[in-house]
């Protein structure tokens, strides 16, 4: 893994060595984010033109039954016809159905950026969360990550930050990925923020990896990069916040990461469960709360995985 902070690229270089396209996109989901949304895409309109061919919104609206814009959609549209605004309740791949999920709708914007914008193999993508915070968020978030692509130095980049909080990040994933053992995993530790979604990769790496539907896909795409012996940039990009989700997703986050990572680590043989035990699809607890009452929940996590897009569409250009 190669270390780099945001202050090691500037834009105008960039621009100067560039030789292949660049899209970066943007998940969001119904309309909480519509505001910090519009105000990204302005600041990367502005900024990185030079360097952006492509701006998509990968956008789900919360009701499938809805035919109307939602507000999203609508500032969008209004505030910037060029942007590419992907409707994944309707954008329908080969292998997939209509699940819902970040993972399946980064899957869904992947395939769209091959098909219908002709990405090939050495083209850069660079996802980017809608809900950074706007103190937080400055155009080096796409510019710096796409710069190890760009360049040929990496296949694969993932941002890292400085965040107060990061419960998940300091109290889950990174033990849970020091907790086994093993050469071939000793990468997963190496990253800064394991579980950012702040990534970019070139169009041959990203086809290569196994997404997960929903919680996973960060886990997920981590752990075959390193596995795979991925050329990997790990990016500071300072300072991070982002809109703050309840107790009770963080702890189905949690459960759906740590149940991707205890499957990957079967598929790869490196654990094997026996006596008829098996990875939950249920997440199961009992507490207290704050009525003082015994409370029990369950919670499904159905997440399906999918095979690398390469099995599924065609992708011109020269192999990497």
């Amino acid at each position: 893994m190669i270390y780099y902070n945001a202050s090691d690229y500037n834009i105008e270089e960039l621009s100067q060595i560039k030789r292949n396209k660049c899209a970066v996109i943007f998940s969001t989901y119904g309309e909480r984010e519509a505001d910090l949304l519009c105000e990204k895409i302005d600041i990367l309109k502005h900024e990185c033109s030079s360097l952006l061919d492509h701006i998509i919104v990968s956008h789900r609206r919360t009701s499938e039954t809805c035919e109307t814009p939602d507000k999203t959609e609508s500032m969008v549209l209004k505030q910037f016809p060029d942007v590419r605004l992907l409707l994944c309740n309707s954008y329908t791949v080969s292998d997939m159905g209509n699940e819902a999920g970040k993972g399946a709708d980064m899957r869904r914007a992947l395939h769209y950026c091959i098909t219908e914008l002709d990405f090939c193999v050495d083209d850069c993508i660079v996802y980017l969360d809608a809900d950074v915070s706007s103190c937080s968020f400055n155009s080096s978030f796409f510019y710096a990550l796409a710069a190890p692509v760009l360049t040929g130095t990496a296949d694969f980049s993932k941002a890292s930050f400085y965040r107060e909080m990061g419960r998940v990040r300091k109290f889950v994933a990174q033990p849970l990925f020091s907790i086994i053992e093993h050469e071939l995993l000793s990468g997963l530790s190496d990253f800064g923020y394991p579980l950012s979604g702040e990534v970019a990769g070139n169009v041959g790496f990203f086809t290569t990896m196994q997404y997960w539907q929903l919680y996973g896909v960060e886990t997920g795409i981590d752990f075959d990069a390193v596995i795979n012996q991925a050329r990997i940039a790990d990016v500071n990009l300072g300072y991070y916040d982002h809109i703050h989700s309840s107790d009770e997703s963080i702890q189905k986050m949690c459960f759906g990461i740590m149940r991707t990572y205890f499957k990957k680590l079967e598929e790869y043989g490196f654990i094997e469960l026996k006596r008829g035990a098996k990875v939950a699809d249920l997440f199961r607890s009992s507490m207290i709360d704050n009525t003082n009452n015994r409370k029990k929940q369950e919670l499904a996590l159905n997440e399906k995985s999918y095979q690398p897009l390469n099995m599924v569409c065609n992708i011109n250009g020269k192999k990497s």
